[in-house]
């Protein structure tokens, strides 16, 4: 998806799209079913991204019930770090309006050997992590949850992109061994059935995020091959923060440590990973020390200390 919304024109387009009381800009993305547009409201002057069915679906009554399911799926969520959805159409052209997209990705913000602010990457990470746990809360789970989709916004706010991406946390589970995400960033046991997937799944995840902004490269860099990386997540263990960034809050190393435990059990909560960066935006420890017995009795309720990991000696 490119985060480009120079204003294109009609011949610009990959195919002639006209709605009443919408100005169709550019492309900007698409998915399996659907193309995605920066746009116009004619009547607000308010910049929005629209989805419109491919062409090529427009008799085809499977890509119409998915279409239309997405949409009546978007209709019920309303959370300030969801894109929302603004406008819908169920007669010709299908179409879903949401707050424009686009504009400047988590994806374009990270540059290689360079981490990103702490006060951004915790405020960032904390609007994901809330976003997760509502959708959790609602029976759901986002099916991609890497830097492209999350939409930056100003003083560290950002957006998860909703198109395609909300499921059904059965629908999720049913993906249990396919490659459906960004490897860099995908739980264990999303890739065995070792494991239940749901909650803590997104924990992990966001562990893996983190790992990413704080240290300038994604975790088990600079492996690309989707398989390989896969085969890293479930096989290798879980790069060190500290090893890399010694100069960086223990804190947050050792929150890092600590979603990133393969068990899901050995995992804080959502809830707990939201307290725990909300703590540590305000400079407070949440007291997660990794090979612990026990938690700090100040740190948020229910936060596990990751167990201490055995390290292979070296034979020479």
């Amino acid at each position: 998806m490119s985060d480009t919304t120079d204003i294109g024109t009609a011949s610009s387009l990959p195919v002639r799209i006209e709605i009443p009381g919408y100005r169709i800009r550019r492309q900007v993305g698409s998915d399996s079913i659907g193309l995605w547009f920066d746009a116009e409201q004619e009547s607000l002057q308010r910049k929005l991204t629209i989805k419109v069915l491919k062409p090529k679906y427009e008799k085809h009554e499977k890509a119409r019930e998915h279409f239309l399911a997405e949409m009546d799926r978007l209709a019920g969520l309303d959370h300030a770090n969801l894109t929302r959805l603004i406008d819908a159409r169920r007669d010709d052209p299908l179409l879903l309006v949401v707050e424009r997209i686009g504009v400047k990705s988590l994806e374009t913000a990270l540059r290689p050997a360079k981490p990103l602010a702490e006060g951004v990457a915790l405020q960032t990470m904390l609007g994901v992590t809330r976003a997760l746990r509502y959708l959790v809360r609602k029976g759901f789970a986002h099916k991609n949850v890497t830097p492209r989709f999350v939409m930056l916004r100003d003083e560290g706010h950002c957006r998860l992109v909703t198109f395609r991406n909300v499921l059904t946390l059965d629908e999720l589970r049913a993906l249990r061994g396919k490659l459906v995400q960004d490897s860099h960033y995908i739980a264990p046991e999303q890739l065995t059935g070792s494991a239940e997937i749901g909650g803590k799944t997104h924990v992990y995840q966001i562990g893996a995020l983190l790992f990413h902004l704080f240290s300038g490269r994604a975790p088990f860099a600079p492996l690309k091959d989707q398989k390989e990386l896969a085969k890293a997540h479930l096989q290798s263990e879980f790069p060190l923060l500290r090893k890399l960034q010694p100069f960086l809050r223990r804190a947050i190393s050792d929150l890092i440590e600590a979603c990133t435990q393969r068990p899901p059990d050995s995992r804080p909560s959502l809830e707990d990973l939201e307290h725990a960066l909300a703590l540590m935006i305000d400079g407070k420890d949440p007291g997660i020390k990794p090979g612990a017995t026990s938690v700090d009795e100040n740190a948020p309720k229910g936060i596990v200390a990751p167990k201490p990991r055995r390290r292979r000696r070296r034979r020479y």
